[in-house]
């Protein structure tokens, strides 16, 4: 996509305030044309007051000119204040509209795509557009009306000097052409390098604790100052061409100004035209070259922002593969059958499922186990819809529907899901709690919390359920996470009920709690455990060993401890203690 297509795009979001476009631009052309008449009253002053010696004409023109100029600042403070609302009200919904169409993408694109790079989507390149449509914007609208304004002026006042003026204009436009060119893709790469420092950097602070673990700070410092470094050359070569384009626009400036003084002095000279109108029309030459100058500058600004919207726009083009379809089936409250038939699945061009069949009735419990890597998680993703199997590959149902008919809200607030790592947002436990359940009472969330030894945890913390938790869930241990994660499922009731490594991190002070809560949560609902715990599988109606994307073994855990295969010799690889 170009910049100027990316620029495009940006004007849908001023649907909602052309009404207050149209009144600001009729200030900023109300304006302009009070500042350039100003002009025309300091040439009646200087030819009709002073040199006629007629003080009650001058006096009028003084007062005059500073009426007008008076009424150019209200004018002018109405139109900035106008066009700042405008630029910040359309940075404020393209901000929201990229998070939300950030939030309707798959796991897939996430997994695909690093998070500092999409952090600086809604970081650094929206900033980038703020600063244009905030003082951009003014910028723009002002001054490209003040310089039609003003050339109109120059050519009513005095058309000979005015065409001479003029003249500068056609190597003016090339030059700036020359500018344009060159600066694209440096403002391009301007984009480019500060999100790469962005995503490094976020990956690095992420990464932290592996990072000093293994003594490896050296080495990302050094990939960091690399990163830096390549910033620091983009934004120097963009700023040297700016460097030499801006002065380059003041130097035809100065070009035309000598040249109506030449061409000014000898008309005067010859008595065709007065000192007041060289006067006011060096007055109205400034008024032409100015804005040049400052749109010069603006420049800059627009490559960049420019720049930054291919950038958002390439993420607001990314179309949503997990989606509702148009009329999808809303579903009541479901029973909780869950089937896979036939079920293929890639992440690329090898399978990670190959024509998987699974069958949980209502109410069943199903767990996966296996080598790590063998296709356990994606099945969950699938059973969640989070992905959908490869085309013509296969169907996932729930009570019998497609789940690619189903309308996706619907189905998943009736899921529950616990992960291996569960992420628990800052705020307090309650509110973490609450999580899948906004509405919920505090009674509610009390009971949940007594009911699976939640209250236990909190008794030990500063405010019980009222304790503050840090972001991800810092200065808790692994097992109080779950076990808070296990309770905001609970609370959420869900029919069908997802636990993806959810007992492989806890820790032995709060392991007996989460059995217990565990045994709770699993009641009376659709269950698909994948566990490498034999006491967490046990409690399953049935088991499936998948190995290489394949189902190598099925069966009840005591029929498949029974025989030599591979759940046999993957409880023996547990440590063989079945607990």
């Amino acid at each position: 996509m170009s910049r100027r297509r990316g620029l495009l795009r940006l004007t849908t979001y001023v649907t909602a305030s052309r009404g207050r476009l149209v009144l600001v631009f009729g200030a900023a052309a109300l304006a302009s044309a009070i500042q350039v008449g100003g002009w025309f009253l300091v040439r009646d002053a200087v030819d009709h007051g002073m040199k006629a010696r007629d003080e009650t004409r001058l006096l009028v023109d003084v007062i005059a000119y500073v009426a007008v100029n008076a009424a150019a600042w209200v004018v002018g403070a109405f139109t900035v204040r106008g066009l700042a609302a405008v630029g910040q009200g359309i940075v404020l919904e393209l901000r929201r509209h990229l998070f939300g169409h950030l939030t309707t993408l798959s796991l897939r694109y996430f997994s695909q795509t690093k998070a500092g790079w999409l952090i600086a989507r809604l970081t650094s390149d929206i900033d980038a557009l703020s600063d244009v449509l905030s003082e951009g914007l003014r910028n723009l609208v002002g001054n490209a009306i003040t310089f039609v304004v003003a050339v109109v002026a120059l050519l009513a006042i005095d058309w000979r000097l005015g065409l001479v003026a003029l003249c500068v204009m056609p190597p003016s436009i090339a030059f700036a052409r020359w500018f344009q060119v060159r600066s694209s893709v440096a403002f391009g790469d301007v984009r480019t390098r500060i999100a790469a420092v962005t995503a490094g950097m976020a990956e690095s602070l992420a990464g932290m604790a592996v990072i000093q673990a293994f003594n490896r700070e050296r080495h990302f410092q050094a990939t960091f100052d690399e990163l830096n470094m390549a910033n620091r050359k983009a934004n120097f070569h963009a700023q040297t061409l700016w460097s030499v384009f801006f002065p380059g626009i003041e130097l035809f400036g100065v070009a035309a100004t000598a040249a109506v003084l030449w061409v000014g002095a000898n008309l005067h000279g010859s008595g065709s035209t007065s000192i007041g109108t060289l006067i006011a029309f060096i007055g109205l030459l400034n008024l032409l070259f100015q804005p040049l100058q400052e749109l010069s500058e603006l420049y800059g600004q627009v490559q960049s922002a420019a720049a930054a919207m291919i950038k958002i726009v390439s993420v607001l083009d990314t179309e949503p593969d997990i989606a509702s379809r148009p009329g999808a089936r809303v579903l009541p409250r479901i029973e909780g059958r869950i089937d896979l038939d036939a079920v293929t699945f890639s992440y690329g061009a090898e399978p990670v499922l190959r024509a998987i069949d699974l069958h949980v009735p209502a109410g069943g419990c199903l767990a996966l186990v296996g080598e790590s890597g063998g296709g356990k998680s994606t099945t969950a993703k699938l059973m969640a819809r989070f992905y959908d199997p490869d085309p013509g590959h296969g169907t996932v149902r729930v009570d019998g529907v497609d789940l690619r008919e189903v309308e996706l809200r619907g189905f998943r607030r009736q899921l529950g899901v616990v992960l291996q790592d569960p992420f628990l947002f800052s705020g307090t436990i309650a509110d973490n709690l609450r999580f899948a359940k906004p509405d919920a009472s505090d009674t509610e969330v009390e009971e949940v919390a007594r009911a699976i030894g939640i209250d236990v945890v909190a008794a030990r913390l500063d405010g019980g359920l009222a304790h503050v938790v840090r972001e991800g869930g810092s200065g808790l241990s692994a097992g109080e996470r779950q076990l808070i994660s296990i309770g905001r499922a609970l609370l959420a009731d869900p029919r069908v009920l997802i636990l993806d490594e959810a007992t492989s991190n806890i820790d032995r002070p709060t392991e007996v709690l989460i059995e217990r809560a565990l045994d709770r949560l699993l009641h009376g609902r659709t269950s698909l455990i994948i566990a490498h715990r034999l006491s967490t599988v046990r409690r399953a109606d049935e088991i499936v060993v998948i190995d290489h994307g394949r189902i190598a073994q099925r069966g009840t855990y005591t029929a498949l401890l029974a025989v030599d295969g591979p759940f046999r010799r993957l409880a023996h690889d547990l440590g063989g203690t079945l607990r």
